[in-house]
């Protein structure tokens, strides 16, 4: 969780053409940039770079170095085609890979084109709109955003409200009916009269769950993450001179990972690139792995239906992998039925070990196993035991692995555990911050009203 309020002040000082007008600056710097250095990227990855303009959709399969592709396509459009940075959006699906991205473009093109640039998540995009325009809605910029935690507490406030037992009603339940609604950019009306809400008690009741969260939430002067694509989309819809000040500004406009993305994102991606038209996405189909989160195939399966003009290019030499693995990944990604571009992935790379697949007849004979292959590994003398990984689906899962080391004597490191802004000090040290941005957020207050302990003084 990452405080964000203090970016609507910010905004306040910006001049109105913050939008659209490049300064005077960054004209200067423009004269000064070098070359960028193409040679080293493949005929393929150089055509994306390259690409005169209009949509693009970039399949990249997986090694293929599609991030460089994307951030080399920046430093292209700003050192060779000069575009100001500051007209530039990139969108990214993780604040890591934000990061590393803003990380290669300023080894690109220096600190001050990347600092211009825009450069984040779908996420931190709509934060950035609506800490400029949500006054347009109604709301205040000093909105506080509820995490995962933050929403379970609202949850089950609604419930206590409403009267709900959370045995039949789970929080995180209701939580991931009311995503899934705002996923599909249903309001708390919307999905009230929806059909299947008047048949079923179960869904009435979910649907007043929804539409008390929401009160709750502007109550508590708040968003939740789904709000904030939400939110901007019902800002652009509500306010079209708004959208037209962004679809000016943003002349290119690129998209990481454009097989991840929801109905939400895809609306406005779409209504962003709408004026200028040069989008470039870059996705691989056959990676889209996030439906339980709202992802949409159909977005990047589709997209030269919505683009006919469409220029397609395939990245097909993988620089991670050895043949082996991607001859065993392409015998499984060739049953599809979906695709509409078949990819040959190819490497350079040595063949490598031929992969084998064991079948244990339980979780127990697994365990066993892998822990006999890696002290089989490390009795030979070719390997360390911090040479060796083991993946696996869920946490749970690592109990049985974990006791199977230790019963090996091998040791082992596990990856992972609690985030440094899901720690609870850390969580706690925030809402006292958050309610002194914004009295009105009630669920930081419950969480820090007894934090640390009060107690009363002793009676004389």
């Amino acid at each position: 969780m990452i405080i964000t309020s203090y970016i609507g002040h910010l905004f306040d000082s910006l001049p109105q053409s913050y939008y659209h007008i490049p300064t005077m600056e960054m004209e200067i710097a423009m004269e000064n940039l070098v070359i960028l250095p193409l040679q080293d990227l493949n005929p393929a990855q150089q055509k994306a770079v390259r690409s005169p303009g209009g949509p693009v959709l970039v399949l990249a399969g997986p090694g293929s170095g599609k991030t460089r592709v994307l951030t080399h396509r920046v430093a292209y459009l700003i050192e060779e085609r000069g575009v100001d940075p500051s007209r530039i959006l990139a969108v990214t699906f993780t604040n890591k890979a934000a990061r590393e991205m803003r990380e290669r473009l300023t080894r690109l093109v220096g600190d001050g084109p990347a600092a211009a640039l825009t450069v984040g998540t779908f996420h931190h995009l709509g934060a950035l709109f609506l800490r400029r325009d949500i006054t347009h809605l109604g709301r205040s910029r000093n909105f506080v955003i509820y995490d995962a935690d933050d929403q379970e507490r609202l949850i089950r406030q609604v419930l206590r409200d409403l009267n709900l037992d959370e045995q039949h009603y789970p929080p995180r339940v209701v939580l991931s009916q009311i995503s899934a609604a705002k996923h599909g950019l249903l309001t708390p009306e919307d999905y009230a009269g929806a059909p299947e809400r008047a048949s079923s008690h179960r869904e009435t009741v979910m649907a007043r769950c929804y539409q008390h969260y929401q009160q709750l939430l502007r109550k508590n002067n708040a968003l939740d993450f789904d709000d904030l694509l939400g939110e901007t989309l019902r800002l652009f819809q509500q306010h079209p001179h708004v959208l037209a000040a962004y679809q000016h500004r943003y002349i290119h406009v690129l998209v990481d990972e454009y097989q991840d993305t929801n109905q939400a994102q895809y609306l406005l991606v779409r209504q962003l690139a709408a004026l200028h038209r040069n989008l470039f996405v870059v996705g691989d189909e056959d990676q889209s792995v996030y439906s339980w989160r709202g992802a949409d195939v159909r977005n990047i399966l589709q997209f030269e239906d919505d683009y006919p003009d469409a220029e397609v290019i395939l990245l097909e030499q993988n620089y991670r992998s050895t043949q082996a693995i991607l001859d065993v990944a392409q015998a499984i990604i060739r049953r599809g039925t979906t695709r509409k571009h078949v990819k040959n992935l190819w490497t350079q790379n040595q063949a490598g070990t031929v992969v084998a697949m064991i079948e244990g007849n339980d979780q127990y004979v697994e365990a066993s196993y892998v822990v006999e292959e890696i002290g089989r590994l490390v009795a030979s003398g070719s390997y360390q035991p911090g040479d060796c990984a083991v993946m696996y689906r869920t946490n749970a899962q690592s109990r049985l692995l974990e006791e199977a080391l230790r019963c090996a004597n091998l040791n082992y490191r596990v990856f992972g555990g609690i985030r440094f802004y899901e720690r609870r000090e850390v969580k706690d040290l925030l809402a006292y911050l958050r309610l002194i941005l914004n009295p009105a957020d009630r669920v930081s207050f419950e969480r820090i009203v007894n934090v640390p302990p009060r107690k009363s003084a002793s009676a004389p």
